[in-house]
């Protein structure tokens, strides 16, 4: 296998990191409906759904890790060629991926 390039890697990251921001958003509901703080949050002719969205959190997360193994390997994970670039630089991924983790950091946290 030939050794990855730049930008392979620069992807690879981008998805793994999506892929924790994800999976952690779908432990938070899965801890707050376990400590049954769930109602706190969210409304509880809500609750149900929010309860199934952590399926679709996880779902995603597995697919971004799927993306990233594929990038790894060194095939596309996207048969039509449509994937968004993340920006090039440093702080606009960190206050983009900052925006979703803070309210996990502020979440875990209190």
């Amino acid at each position: 296998m030939p050794p990855l390039s730049t930008r392979q890697r620069r992807t690879i990251a981008h998805h793994l990191i999506r892929c924790c921001i994800l999976a952690a958003f779908g432990f938070y509901i899965v801890f707050l409906t376990r400590a049954g703080a769930l109602v706190r949050y969210v409304e509880p002719n809500l609750a149900t759904a929010v309860k199934l969205s952590a399926i679709g959190l996880f779902a995603t997360a597995i697919y971004q890790l799927h993306a990233a193994l594929q990038e790894w390997q060194g095939t596309s994970a996207a048969a039509c060629d449509c994937n968004h670039e993340p920006p090039a630089s440093l702080a606009a991924n960190l206050l983009v991926y900052g925006l979703f983790l803070l309210p996990l950091a502020l979440g875990f946290a209190f």
